[in-house]
């Protein structure tokens, strides 16, 4: 038990502290807003794209794709979705689409792949950029159904906007260079390899500081109670749901680790700009998204203890 208590605390603890140094370094003015907003771009469209690639592109291919978990992981989604959407059926319309997209829709990116890499080490790096590719999918067209229809709208042209920006995504592109060059078997330059490892370090370092120095619980206004249901669904029975669903259909150490984590992370920042741009409640999106990114690290801590002391990972 004390092992397990060790082991969790190992995966969650550096990250609570970069989170917290980003809120510190904010507060005294050691990094500005304009910071946050250009270093939050470098990481998405430079230094995780760099990240991904470079560990994808030197992995074994046949081990990256596993359809199983990637089925599992999307009819998890899609099911939890539904039945989210029949439980708020008497929520304003504002609201109903955003609780249903914050409680399903993680931090992936950054706090998703923050956790893998202290639990498993760079290795799972590659398999977790490939569930990260086609889950984070299945997240945007899903998300564009519940808030389409909790405004009882048709969204054809963000639609056809939102497929294009995911084709065009540095992180999507990224993944697919890598396994481009992975089933050629090409190798770059080590110069190459060297200068991309560079930038390819900063990622979580600058990502986690960005997120940290975002947090803002002092802007809490909306509805208390759809937060904290919406808080308790992402944190914790979405999570259990998944390792429930994992375990029984076999899966165990680094698969059945990246199935939790990634549905352990807390709401995503994407989700208040998609709220924003359909007419959604942008506000409790913003207050799911800060409260679920400051409870996260417990809940998490929680869950591997007890996924360690099962002997599951």
């Amino acid at each position: 038990m004390l092992q397990a208590f060790g082991f969790s605390l190992s995966v969650t603890t550096p990250i609570l502290l970069m989170m917290v140094l980003g809120y510190v370094f904010r507060r005294r003015g050691m990094i500005s807003a304009d910071f946050i907003q250009s270093g939050s771009s470098l990481v998405f469209n430079v230094t995780l794209p760099c990240l991904l690639f470079l560990n994808v592109a030197s992995a074994d291919v046949a081990a990256l794709i596993q359809p199983k978990l990637l089925a599992t992981a999307t009819a998890i989604t899609l099911g939890s979705a539904a039945l989210l959407w029949w439980y708020g059926r008497n929520m304003a319309a504002a609201q109903r689409g955003v609780f249903v997209q914050g409680c399903f829709r993680g931090n992936m990116g950054i706090i998703g792949l923050a956790t893998i890499v202290n639990a498993f080490g760079n290795d799972a790096l590659a398999p977790a950029g490939i569930y990260l590719a086609i889950i984070a999918i299945v997240y945007n067209l899903t998300a564009i159904v519940v808030l389409s229809a909790a405004q009882s709208r048709s969204e054809q042209n963000l639609l056809k906007q939102t497929i294009g920006s995911m084709l065009t995504n540095p992180l999507f592109l990224a993944i697919a260079a890598g396994l481009l060059l992975a089933l050629a078997r090409i190798s770059l330059p080590e110069w190459l390899m060297t200068s991309g490892r560079y930038l390819a370090n900063m990622t979580l370092p600058l990502a986690l500081l960005c997120v940290g120095g975002s947090l803002s619980l002092e802007r809490l206004k909306g509805n208390r109670s759809l937060i904290v249901q919406a808080s308790v669904v992402k944190l914790v029975l979405m999570p259990a749901f998944a390792v429930l669903c994992g375990a029984m259909l076999g899966f165990r150490d680094v698969n059945l680790g990246i199935l939790y984590l990634m549905m352990a992370t807390p709401s995503a920042t994407a989700s208040f700009v998609m709220a924003k741009q359909m007419a959604g409640d942008a506000d409790l999106a913003a207050d799911i998204i800060a409260v679920t990114t400051v409870f996260a690290v417990l809940t998490t801590t929680l869950g591997l203890l007890a996924l360690r002391s099962l002997a599951l990972i």
